[in-house]
């Protein structure tokens, strides 16, 4: 990877920078992870690059939806088609929207219409507990989808005394939020119920549309409901999550004064059994089900619905300094479409896998090996590793360096609606990546330079000559990447910085990949003062392409965003939220609006115990 002299010195000042800077308390790197290997670990050991957003920092960010969250992550940049509720993609080190597994509570959740991956605006954030975040490829663990890396969403759990909370806020454009709840457990058996109901007003999404002008506002409404339930006994734990939700987004696809909207309900289970059958040996069996319904009411009403079931068996074992584990997973996908535009179809897919990891430790050397191979009925098969190296210099300082392949197999919507080219083949990628990690007291400082390559990247060809009107494996493409992040507390002020250097192009003709932008700054600073906690977020992006053509040139935009919160009293909170702080009049997308700026309050009360 060859870095520009400019870059270089934007880097270390970025690095200066980060000495006096803090993203995270310093307490991040002593967390428990689990998505790097499927496995409990310390932050502090994993051999990738990750990034985990607890329930503390989701409620004090204020933050409508899953993707507004994970945008104030490193790596991370987002479009979206207007405001909540509308049509999101991320990208997370560049790489498209359907090239990261999202995972909730072990259960695939991404898509199988059009080219995939996660609805992320149907994800009910009331209802998660925690994030962790794995850049880099993960197929040797993961399976097909996971090329730029993975999510995980953990919802929430019962455990220990009752605790009940509710909470109720109001903002601007006609916002409003209520949620309550009850969690808790005894004698080995845990608990818990989530409500949640969030909508707005919404704004016009698609302002100026010259094809299908509509100026009404464009809202949405959000519910969802969370149940779950445990029991740990002897040697057995077992543990049972479902989450709904029902989403109806507003948006501008026929002349006025049709209103056009969606309704997305999504659910998913999950039924787990963990033994620890000895200090040695451990099993895990997961059976687990997603499905999303797609309603769309437009001119031309159209629907999709799509399902996914998982089977786990995981087999854990613990000699010396190794630990090893052996996995069959099956994945059972199946698609039903009702299009005007396209072959209608009821598809169905099966994958089967076989998967190894080995990871050693032994004084300041840490090695992580994993290898799966998936067979897809009825398409190419594939076998896919991963190889981690972590050397612990001294105290203060780890580096690691890792290198992986993955894998994308064609969504049930490409391969089956009649928009296949005969040849069409799994996307595949190979990743090198190396890092180095620095923890001093409060003060941490990151470095993570990648370069991650595609070959057989599907595209829709409508351009060629002659077209082909089909998905096809048609491009290459390669991301180069550096990204610096540091975090540090002075006094009572904590303060956070990452910075993110990004070069990916389309290895056909060299020109960048769209909506991507080349450099992301965000910066992060909170302190106590009076009692109360104040905090403000910048997040800066440099100018992208609206096209694959690069003739389309969005400008770059920055967006403050500031919150508070204060306790009132024993069991009551108040929080803040004002985003977008001097309503910048930026584009997500091109022809779309944002929100400008939104001011939320909401009131929470949850008994102390």
């Amino acid at each position: 990877m060859t870095i520009s002299l400019r870059t270089h010195a934007l880097a270390m000042a970025a690095i200066g920078a980060c000495a006096a800077a803090a993203a995270q308390p310093a307490s991040t790197l002593d967390t428990v992870v689990v998505t790097a290997a499927r496995d409990a670990q310390l932050l502090r050991s994993v051999t990738a690059d990750m990034s985990v957003i607890e329930r503390e920092a989701i409620e004090r960010s204020g933050a409508t939806g899953v993707a507004d969250l994970l945008a104030q992550v490193p790596g991370v940049q987002i479009t979206r088609n207007g405001g909540p509720g509308q049509v999101t993609s991320v990208f997370l080190r560049g790489m498209g929207n359907q090239h990261t597994a999202v995972l909730i509570d072990g259960v695939r959740y991404n898509s199988q219409e059009l080219q995939g991956g996660a609805q992320w605006a149907g994800l009910p954030l009331a209802q998660i507990e925690r994030i962790e975040i794995l850049r880099g490829p993960a197929a040797a663990i993961y399976g097909s989808d996971a090329m730029g890396g993975v999510v995980q969403i953990f919802t929430r759990q019962g455990d220990g005394p009752p605790r009940a909370y509710a909470e109720a806020g109001l903002g601007n454009q006609g916002t409003s939020k209520l949620a309550t709840g009850i969690q808790g457990g005894a004698n080995g058996w845990r608990y818990g119920v989530h409500l949640a109901d969030e909508r707005s007003d919404g704004f016009d999404v698609n302002p100026g549309n010259p094809y299908t002008p509509n100026p009404d506002h464009d809202g949405y409404s959000h519910g969802s409901l969370g149940l779950n339930a445990g029991l740990r006994q002897g040697i057995h734990d077992f543990d049972l999550r479902l989450q709904h939700s029902r989403l109806r987004a507003e948006y501008d696809q026929s002349p006025a004064p049709f209103e056009d909207h969606d309704v997305v309900r999504n659910t998913t289970g999950t039924l787990r059994w963990q033994a620890a059958w000895s200090d040695a040996y451990q099993s895990v069996l997961q059976l687990g089900h997603a499905r999303s319904d797609n309603q769309r009411f437009t001119a031309s009403p159209e629907s999709a619905d799509g399902s996914s079931s998982n089977y786990l068996l995981q087999n854990q074992w613990r000699l010396g300094n190794s630990r090893f584990n052996i996995d069959l997973e099956r994945r059972e996908d199946r698609l039903r479409t009702d299009y005007a535009w396209t072959q209608n179809t009821d598809s169905r897919r099966v994958q089967d896998s076989l998967s190894a990891g080995w990871r050693f430790t032994r004084s300041a050397h840490q090695i992580d090996a994993n290898a799966r191979h998936d067979r897809v009925r009825g398409q190419q098969s594939k076998t896919t590793g991963g190889l981690g190296y972590g050397l612990q210099i001294n105290d203060e300082l780890r580096w690691v360096v890792s290198a992986g392949t993955a894998f994308r197999t064609p969504t049930l919507y490409e391969r089956f609606t009649g928009q296949a080219a005969a040849d069409l083949r799994p996307e595949s990628s190979a990743n090198v990546e190396t890092g180095l990690h620095y923890r001093a007291g409060a003060r941490q400082l990151s470095a993570v330079a990648f370069r991650n390559r595609i070959r057989n990247q599907i595209t829709y060809d409508w351009t060629s000559s002659p077209a082909c009107n089909c998905y096809r494996n048609w491009e290459s493409v390669e991301i180069k990447g550096l990204s610096l992040s540091g975090s540090t507390r002075v006094d009572r002020m904590h303060l956070g910085l990452s910075l993110d250097f990004l070069d990916p192009r389309n290895l056909e003709n060299g020109r960048l990949l769209p909506y991507r932008s080349k450099r992301m700054l965000k910066l992060t600073a909170d302190t106590l003062v009076a009692g109360w906690t104040l905090g403000t977020e910048a997040q800066l992006y440099s100018a992208r392409f609206a096209d694959t053509e690069n003739s389309a040139l969005l400008g770059g935009y920055g967006v403050v965003n500031l919150y508070a919160q204060r306790a009132l009293g024993k069991d009551w909170t108040l929080l803040a939220r004002l985003n977008n702080l001097a309503d910048r009049g930026y584009a997500p997308t091109q022809g779309y609006a944002n929100a400008g700026r939104t001011l939320f309050v909401s009131v929470k009360w949850a008994p102390a115990q």
